[in-house]
């Protein structure tokens, strides 16, 4: 018995679901997030609303921020978080998911009235100017995504963007 573990209400964590999609240039689909501050690009994807599984939050959150409408592909990456005393992000995991491939004239950036664009842009970056757009840790969870998809190994676990054994 796991005494020291509560399973009725157990600590507050965040599901995250991420995608890797690619132009055929094998450059990495980046979205500039309205909400952050800074380095403001990432991979497309987002947080679980409450009993929502990780593959129907990816195919949610691609849809709103690209206009793609798929089904995750292969598991990428793993990638624990730890909690973020300056962002106040709680601790939780991110689940990178292949997107495949697609070009520029298929991503559609959503339409938003009123409270303004969560998403206000987007580009594929190739992986020698990642560190252009992309926080140190982003850059490292998008490298080992892309290496398990170039490598076609399986799947990789990390923390904070390192890889673990």
């Amino acid at each position: 018995m796991h005494k020291d573990t509560d399973f009725k209400n157990p600590p507050r964590r965040r599901i995250g679901a991420l995608a890797v999609i690619r132009d055929g240039e094998e450059s990495v689909l980046l979205v500039k997030k309205a909400y952050k501050e800074g380095k403001n690009w990432g991979l497309p994807g987002g947080a679980a609303h409450a009993d929502e599984a990780p593959h129907d939050t990816w195919t949610r959150e691609i849809r709103e921020e690209t206009g793609l409408d798929r089904a995750p592909g292969r598991l990428l990456v793993v990638d624990y978080v730890s909690y973020s005393e300056a962002s106040g992000a709680a601790e939780g995991i991110n689940l990178v998911f292949d997107g495949g491939t697609v070009s520029d004239t298929e991503i559609q950036l959503p339409e938003h009235e009123g409270e303004g664009a969560e998403i206000t842009d987007f580009q594929f970056v190739p992986l020698y100017r990642l560190s252009d757009f992309v926080t140190p840790l982003t850059e490292k969870r998008i490298r080992s995504a892309v290496a398990v998809l170039e490598d076609n190994s399986s799947s990789a676990y990390l923390a904070e963007g390192c890889p673990q054994r």
